[in-house]
């Protein structure tokens, strides 16, 4: 079998968009015998008759039907490959990389890749998300384009924008004894229930632990994890808010209410962010998403950016649950 040939689609395409073989010799700007030897070539090699002839005009065979959205495939495929050639040589990506914290709103990306979609379809997206306090490696090790993170996170280097606050929330089952006491609740009798702790797989593995309540708590590396067992009434704990607000709204979790949270009088809140690194220039899909997910807050200068510990081969790093703001390292 010859080869086939993208001009024998188009043909092929062209007469059944324009409704003829006059109409698409017209269309493409040549002579309708050319038309005709193109369609003939295109039969002759496809082994099938597409078009029926025995009438006024030429209709498609079953075979012509059945194989012209096969025909607009390879045609589109050309204008996307075309489309993203073009992209590419004026320094469109690709491929935009994005690593998510857990701790980080994940609705409002999707609502902006979402739309990105539409402005860049060519480039495709991977997206990473990531245990507690490691995303920042990723951006220093070059394996992501943007990280999104809480703004507490040391961010060295790097261009942040605040896209959404994280809200921490203390938590518990219904049939859980801190749930059945009056509010606010003394912190002391917080210390004698089981304390479910986010935490790094540093502090899982042994390493101590700071900004814990409890005397008694049980650490895990997965949000989900946490709260499966705050479901099950194992313990209580700090949550984003996000994460369990269809939880509350339903009664399978409790809000509580401490009377202070380390040295505070409220539960903790804090940015989140987006981030890049000043040293890695952002292709104009990369660009486009920054802006669109940024709020309308001032960029956060690495200098102002408080530390958060965590995890990395040259420095391991202590855990926190995600509800302690207490030291500037850690949201927990």
């Amino acid at each position: 079998m010859d080869a086939f040939t993208l001009d024998q689609f188009a043909v092929f395409v062209a007469v059944i968009d324009q409704g003829g073989f006059a109409a698409a010799a017209r269309k493409l700007n040549r002579a309708q015998s050319a038309i005709t030897y193109a369609i003939q070539k295109l039969e002759e090699q496809t082994g099938l008759e597409l078009f029926d002839r025995s009438g006024y005009r030429p209709v498609l065979t079953e075979a012509g039907a059945a194989l012209l959205p096969r025909a607009r495939r390879v045609l589109d495929a050309l204008v996307d490959y075309q489309q993203q050639a073009r992209g590419i040589a004026g320094g469109l990506e690709a491929e935009l990389s994005l690593v998510v914290d857990m701790l980080a709103p994940i609705a409002p990306l999707a609502d902006a890749l979402r739309e990105m979609h539409t402005v860049f379809p060519t480039v495709q997206v991977r997206v990473v998300v990531e245990s507690f306090g490691t995303t920042p490696q990723f951006l220093s090790r070059g394996d992501a384009d943007l990280a999104l993170l809480p703004e507490t996170m040391a961010l060295t280097d790097c261009e942040s924008n605040r896209y959404g606050e994280v809200e921490l929330v203390a938590v518990a089952a219904p049939a859980h004894p801190l749930a059945r006491l009056p509010s606010p609740i003394a912190s002391e009798l917080l210390r004698d229930h089981v304390q479910l702790v986010l935490a790094s797989k540093a502090a899982v593995q042994g390493e101590r632990a700071s900004g814990v309540h409890a005397t008694n708590r049980w650490y895990l590396t997965d949000l989900a994890a946490k709260r499966e067992l705050l479901l099950s009434g194992a313990g209580w704990g700090s949550m984003p808010r996000h994460l369990v607000a269809e939880d509350l709204a339903a009664g399978r979790l409790v809000a509580l209410d401490p009377d202070r949270w380390e040295g505070s009088d409220r539960m903790p809140a804090f940015a989140a962010v987006i981030a890049h690194r000043k040293d890695r220039a952002l292709g104009p899909a990369g660009r486009w998403l920054f802006q669109r997910l940024a709020s309308d807050a001032s960029p956060i200068p690495p200098s102002e950016a408080p530390a958060l510990t965590s995890t990395s081969p040259a420095a391991p790093a202590g855990s926190r649950d995600p509800s302690a703001p207490a030291a500037p390292t850690s949201p927990r």
